[in-house]
This record gives C-alpha cells, structure tokens and sequence, in this order.
C-alpha cells in the first residue's frame, strides 16, 4: 500500500520552530490485527498520515501507533474498518539465507502504481541505519530501494522477510532492508502496548587479532575474544564489566578475535547482533577474562542513550537560548545539516564519545543570533562548550541550571579548543525578551527545560 505523509520536521539551525509542512510518500504492508507497517523515517514528524491500497481510489486517514526510530519500523493503525475489507495481512516470516531470492513490493517515484522487484539477499551484517545511526542487524538486497519503495514489504513464499529500508548512494541496485528478526524485536516489544527500544551494552571493545595483544592480555592460542576498551557511565556494563576485561563469550556465542559470533540464521555478524536481539530488561550473561582468571558476568540490558543519540531524546529538540547565544545538546540528526561534518564535531560523528558521571551530553554553542550582548561572538558556530564559569558542563539541563542561578557578574563559556566567550549576566537577562520577540521566540528554552510554576 502506499503511505502519503504530510510532516512538519523542526528546524535544527532554530530549534524553537518547524521547517514548515511538506509532503513525501513511502509504502506500507498490512499485517495482524488490522495494522500497517512501514519505515519510522516514513512517518517521522507527521502532522498527518493516508493511506491508500494498491488498486484503490480511495485514501483512509492513519495515524502512528508506535514508531520505533531506532529501528525505522512505525506501526500505523486505521480507525475506519472499510479500509481492510477483503485485505489478507502478511505474516512474518523467517530471514533468508545469502543469495536466496525474494521480491520487494512498493510505490517509488516515477508512478502510481505498484512496483514489484526481483534479487536476493546479497548480505547479512550489522550496519548503520541511516535514521538513526543505530547498529542493528540489517539485510542487503540487489534490489533498488528508491525514495518511496520505503516501508513496503520484502516477500518471500507470501511472507514479508524484511521491510525495506535505505539505498547505497554509492552503488546500482543495492539497497537495505529491516530484516525480519528486528520486525519480530519490534512486534514483540509493542504486544504490551508500550515501546522500549534496543538494549545497549554500554562497553566499547577492540579486535584482539593482533598476536602480541593476545599474549600481553593473557588469552592463551585456543582462546579469543574482545578486549573492553571503555565502559560508560550509568550503562548496564558499568560496575559489571572494566577496562582490561576480555569478553570471551556472550548469550553463550564464543567471540572471535575480529568481535564476531556465528549466529544460527544469521552466520557469523558483529556480536551487537546478540545484544540488539534481547528485550530491553533481559539478562545476558557473558565469559570474562579478567587479570587470567575466567569469570561469569550477567548484565542486565537497558536502553540507555550514548553521549552523541543517532536521534533526538524526545519529540521536539532540546534547547537554550541566553544572551541571543543558542545551545543544544549534539545528536545525529545535527550532523545532518551539513554536507561535510565541521572538523570540531568529527570526533564525536564517528566514536560517539564516552559518557561519564561528569557528562552526560555533549552541549553545543550552534549559533549567536545578532544583538549588542553578543558582540565579538557573531561568528561561533557549531562549537563545543566544556566548562560554565569554571564548571564542567553535565547536560543542557545543567547549563539551564547554571544561567538560572549564577550570582557571578559575567557567564564565562569555555569551548573544547580553549576559546572564551564571556557574557555580562544582568545585561543578558535584561535583553532576553527583547531578543525573544525580535527573532519570535516564544520560550527561552524548550519544555523539558521549562520549571512547573509553583
């Protein structure tokens, strides 16, 4: 079926507002219970949803269900019955092998019809979801994925095997599906009508396949696995995992040297796979080496954010506005503004960073709109502020707390390359309405930083 979306995105360069209505399409599948599946990135800020069957005329109003943007699945719910009459849902089937065919079903660009493909699975790997930057198990298809083929199912023996989901830019006819043990995690996830998410581990590990690294860990020729390079704070491996440990086995998979496990289904992928395919609250339990000794870990998975979110924590952007100098706090979707990433903010584009008890988000200084408080600043774009009037800075909400109630003349930000910025506070909070009203600012800040009146 086709998807017709009417989305209002927020304008990430002035977060308190919308970039303004525009409208897009992508494909969906109907499945049990009288739902419809399609892609996250279909539907992501929509402020209205249709949908309209193959071979029909008539389009039906929808709405999002669940939206799991971690995954780019959504399910969209009909409230008028006419729109299943004589409808057969898909089941779910199970994922198919390399070089086993399947065919992809959808309504991209160029007509109004639906679109059937022919190819096969080419690959099966964990890899970046463009959505979100997440690290999910994902399918490689030599079928085209073209803008609007997104949602639509991929079928093998009547059973939708994966939804797809992206395209390579770089390549012919390689495009990306959700496969189906991700479409199941999500299924399974919603059944108790609230969404968790994918479990992170919260550990950073590197390859041991460097012999003289194996001998200087203590992993003798039989043994392999992965060498804990970080754990962040807060994380399920934090207090259960350190830095030193090698994980050896997880979810009972031995580890190869390259971080790898043989997945029955999946062959042999990236040993996120067996943490993504748990339930947000299961216990994992893991083989450790630890200083020789082998030991037993049981973590328990969360959902917990990186110090850099492929997305948004919530629905609208997070922000502050102080002295016309606007801070956010650094997520994918920032990134995303530019072609090229500014070389201040590449570090955090490729490794995430660590999270810490003292930093819990990484606070950016992305624009100074012009007033006479910012004088000299007009030009700081995209920077990285580290410490508040001698303060490391934790998150935005304490930056927000910080500003609110300083009695100190001046706020003195400093940014990660050592750059200065100082703001008269009284001179600050006097011109802040009258910036405010000149750039139509309703709120200083966004409502998760608002305090309940009294």
């Amino acid at each position: 079926m086709r998807v017709l979306v009417y989305s209002n995105p927020p304008d990430f360069f002035s977060p308190w507002q919308k970039t303004g209505t525009q409208a897009s399409s992508g494909s969906g599948v109907i499945i049990d219970g009288h739902r419809v599946l399609t892609n996250a990135h279909v539907v992501s800020d929509a402020v209205g949803i249709e949908v309209k069957r193959a071979g029909s005329g008539e389009q039906f109003e929808a709405e999002a269900s669940y939206i799991g943007h971690d995954c780019d699945l959504a399910l969209l719910t009909v409230a008028d019955e006419h729109f299943f009459e004589g409808a057969k849902p898909l089941a779910l089937g199970d994922l198919p092998g390399v070089n086993e065919d399947v065919q992809t079903y959808g309504f991209p660009v160029g007509g109004e019809t639906l679109s059937v493909t022919s190819g096969v699975i080419s690959r099966i790997e964990v890899g970046t979801y463009t959505h979100s930057k997440e690290h999910l198990l994902i399918a490689q298809i030599d079928a085209p994925i073209n803008p609007g083929n997104s949602g639509g199912p991929v079928v093998r023996d009547g059973a939708v095997v994966g939804i797809s989901m992206q395209m390579l830019e770089a390549a012919e006819s390689v495009g990306y599906m959700v496969p189906a043990p991700v479409v199941r995690h999500f299924l399974d996830d919603v059944a108790d009508a609230k969404y968790d998410g994918f479990p992170h581990l919260g550990a950073r590990l590197q390859p041991v396949e460097s012999p003289a690294l194996r001998e200087s860990i203590g992993l003798n020729p039989r043994q392999s696995g992965g060498l804990v390079t970080r754990v962040d704070f807060g994380s399920p491996a934090f207090g259960q995992l350190a830095r030193g440990d090698v994980i050896v086995s997880i979810g009972g998979y031995p580890v190869a040297g390259d971080l790898t496990v043989a997945m029955p289904g999946n062959g042999r992928v990236s040993l996120d796979a067996v943490i993504s395919a748990q339930q947000v609250g299961a216990k994992l339990e893991m083989s450790v080496l630890r200083g020789g000794n082998l030991r037993d870990v049981e973590v328990q998975l969360a959902d917990t954010a990186p110090l850099v979110p492929g997305r948004r924590l919530g629905e609208e952007p997070e922000y502050l506005v102080f002295g016309g100098a606007v801070f956010q706090p650094l997520t994918g979707e920032y990134f995303d503004l530019y072609d090229q990433v500014p070389p201040k903010l590449a570090a955090y584009s490729e490794s995430g960073g660590v999270v810490t008890a003292e930093r819990r988000q990484v606070v950016i200084l992305s624009t100074v709109l012009p007033s006479p408080v910012g004088r000299g600043y007009l030009d700081w774009e995209s920077v990285v502020v580290r410490n508040v009037n001698g303060v490391a800075l934790r998150d935005l909400a304490h930056l927000a707390d910080l500003v609110d109630n300083t009695t100190d003349k001046y706020l003195r930000l400093e940014t990660e390359d050592g750059f200065v910025m100082i703001l008269s506070v009284e001179a600050a909070r006097q011109a802040g309405p009258r910036i405010l009203e000149k750039y139509g600012i309703a709120f200083d800040r966004s409502e998760n930083l608002r305090k309940p009146p009294h």
